[in-house]
Parts: structure tokens; sequence; C-alpha cells
């Protein structure tokens, strides 16, 4: 087998695992409720320390602005979030959970959480960490070429 059809089979089989992983996390997330959307949208609110905004999240998770605008609308009805004129920047809104949506991303979050680290005892420590070792690389050399 030549290097090209080589590279084309690895290719196929990561896209297999990405897309395997990606429908992981949406039947998961339906099960649960909730679209595989709004559910990173919330891990991205959670993660964020200091100030979350819209655009935060749309950089973060690469989805349409129209799309976040929808995901925070709804959260905002379920009073799990307020929006507030951010004073450093006054186009951008400052996202935060309120107490009741901090409970409810913190219960959904361990969840994930516990199901994803069930899955990650049945890999070697060896495993993981060239498994992360790796998934860095190739999003650094990905980054790299696909920037060109």
């Amino acid at each position: 087998m030549n290097k090209d059809n080589e590279i084309s089979e690895l290719l196929d089989v990561y896209y297999k695992s990405w897309f395997k992983i990606n429908d992981s996390y949406r039947v998961w997330a339906k099960k649960h409720n909730i679209q595989d959307t709004t559910l990173f949208t919330l891990y991205v609110i959670n993660q964020s320390s200091s100030c979350c905004t819209q655009n935060k999240i749309r950089d973060k998770l690469s989805l349409p602005k129209q799309t976040v605008s929808l995901i925070l609308s709804e959260l905002e009805k379920k009073r799990y979030i307020s929006r507030i004129v951010n004073p450093k920047d006054r186009r951008n809104k400052i996202v935060r959970f309120t107490k009741e949506g901090s409970q409810y991303a913190n219960s959904i979050l361990e969840k994930l959480k516990l199901s994803e680290s069930e899955a990650f005892k049945n890999i070697s420590e060896k495993q993981k960490k060239n498994m992360i070792e790796n998934f860095r690389m190739l999003s650094d050399l990905l980054d790299k070429s696909l920037s060109k």
C-alpha cells in the first residue's frame, strides 16, 4: 500500500471516530433532555471563571452567532442565566448563571464527567497520556496546515 492510500485510510478512521464521539455526546445529551450544543454551552459558561460572553461561547464552540443567541435565550427563559451589559465593552453582554442555573449546570456537567471518567478508567495511564499528547499535537498541526 502506498503512503497516500495509507494516509487516506487513516483519515477515514479518524473521521469515523470523530463522528462517533460527537454522536455519543449528542445521544447522551438527548437522554438528559438537552441538546449537545446547549450542553457544551453550559460547559463553556461553567469553565469561564471571570467573564463569559456570547462571543466567547461562539468562538470556543465554533457555532454561529444566531445559534448561540438562541441557546442563551432558552437558558434565560428557564432562568438559568442572566445577561448583563459588559461595562468594559457595552456591545457585549456578560453571561452568568443564576443560582438555579448553576445548580442545573453542575448537576448535568457532573453526570457528564462521571460518564467520561467511566470511559477513561478503561484506558491505561500510558494510553491516556499518549492520547492527550497526540490530540494536542494533531490540533496544533491541523491549525497550522489548515490556516495556510
